[in-house]
């Protein structure tokens, strides 16, 4: 019963790598030496080898050591399995050293479109052994079960399973057409949202209960508007048709800040500030390809982000008191 429950156990390499050394040296004494061993070690573990397999691989005389029939067939294919592993063990240790394999990245739609996805060709040329699988989704992606390397996230981080890794702050200000400035009026004061056509961002806390940071502190101001929409891109779309004030990103505003298809309305004012993290499932061991993108993404988007270094999305000067 014993040496039919030994039978199904599959043999340690180290056994096997010890084996192949008496066969060498044909020598249990000198393949003692080689693994820091004593004969008598050596001799066991040959023979607890032997009880394994249910045969005899060495006849053993006072001259020398051959192999039985058994023998030649276990060893043969034991140099086989060893060099597979030292392949494989090599493979790995290249791979450490260089990002090789596909890097499952998956990012929200507007961020990767904007910034993540011209980074793309970025990463590739530099590690020319690495492929990137690109999946652009808003919806709440579990990286464990869906075997995801790394996903970028913006605001609140509720998945405590995963190390998370500060990128950039996330500034959300309110913009406008001016088409629609010139019609309905320039807010001067947060109170002043409560007259205006507002486009009510279901993705928010409190959709319409906006929260500002300004010079007088926070102040909550309770908007209303005939559009609501769980998009932000439709949002920005209707305002540049002057449908009324906009909450958004600046990573998403800038250009069209640029361009002054839109301005902003109270500039002075922001929403409380969120974060743009990179996260993935482990910390131990983490791969070079993973590692690599986090510190491209880290030296990209450290803070202020490109978006918040021009003029249009700067944050606004300190308050003097």
């Amino acid at each position: 019963m014993t040496q039919a429950r030994n039978r199904a156990l599959p043999s340690d390499t180290s056994d096997m790598a010890i084996f192949a050394c008496v066969v060498n040296f044909g020598s249990f004494a000198r393949a003692a030496e080689e693994h820091n061993l004593t004969p008598s070690a050596v001799s066991r573990i040959i023979s607890r080898l032997e009880l394994r397999l249910g045969a005899r691989l060495l006849q053993r005389s006072t001259r020398k050591l051959s192999l039985t029939e058994a023998g030649t067939i276990y060893h043969a294919r034991a140099l086989q399995i060893l060099a597979d592993v030292a392949e494989a063990e090599a493979e790995v240790a290249a791979a450490n050293l260089q990002p090789r394999g596909t890097l499952k990245l998956s990012v929200p739609v507007v961020f990767g479109r904007l910034h993540v996805a011209p980074l793309i060709g970025r990463l590739m040329r530099q590690f020319p052994e690495l492929a990137v699988e690109l999946t652009l989704t808003d919806r709440f992606v579990d990286l464990i079960e869906e075997g995801i390397d790394l996903a970028l996230r913006i605001g609140a981080l509720p998945d405590s399973r995963l190390i998370a890794r500060r990128l950039c702050t996330n500034r959300r200000i309110l913009v406008a057409s001016p088409d629609y400035l010139a019609r309905a009026g320039i807010p001067v004061r947060p109170a002043d949202l409560t007259r205006h056509s507002c486009l009510i961002f279901t993705a928010l806390t409190r959709p319409r209960d906006w929260r500002l940071v300004g010079p007088e502190g926070t102040t909550s101001v309770s908007v209303t508007g005939r559009l609501i929409a769980n998009n932000g891109d439709a949002l920005l779309e209707a305002a540049l048709e002057s449908l009324g004030i906009c909450p958004t990103a600046t990573f998403v505003a800038v250009d069209l800040l640029m361009r002054g298809e839109l301005v902003r309305v109270l500039p002075e004012h922001e929403f409380e500030p969120t974060a743009v993290h990179a996260v993935y499932p482990s910390a131990r061991q983490l791969s070079t390809k993973v590692r690599s993108a986090v510190d491209l993404l880290v030296k990209t988007f450290a803070d202020p982000p490109p978006w918040d270094r021009l003029p249009v999305s700067a944050p606004p000067p300190p308050v003097r008191r």
